[in-house]
């Protein structure tokens, strides 16, 4: 499959999620999309940093065709709602978790390609 058509559908998912859940003023889809985001980013760190001197360089692909669009889905879908007067309230236990996991994927995402 093309990972045009990947990165296009993780990017739009991601982005419906974020703002269905900030416009129905939900936390647990968007904690949820963090978590296995970041978990999705660690396993495709620890894959590209590999064993032994060996790279495994189609983590670094699926990294980069995965995670940092459903990343970005994510702002413009939060961006998007508060626009339209539906901002997302972080302020809660589910707020915190949610944003710890969205940096967590960002972070991993970011040594990902410093590889």
């Amino acid at each position: 499959m093309n990972p045009w058509i990947i990165a296009g559908l993780c990017l739009t998912g991601a982005g419906f999620i974020a703002w269905g859940a900030a416009r129905l003023h939900l936390r647990w889809p968007l904690l949820i999309l963090s978590v296995l985001l970041a978990a999705i980013a660690l396993q495709l760190f620890f894959a590209a940093r590999g064993q032994g001197g060996f790279h495994d360089l189609a983590a670094i692909v699926a990294q980069t065709f995965t995670v940092i669009p459903a990343l970005l889905g994510i702002v413009t879908g939060l961006a998007l709602a508060a626009i339209r007067g539906h901002p997302l309230h972080w302020r809660s236990r589910a707020g915190g978790l949610a944003a710890l996991g969205l940096l967590t994927a960002a972070g991993t995402a970011a040594a990902t390609l410093l590889i």
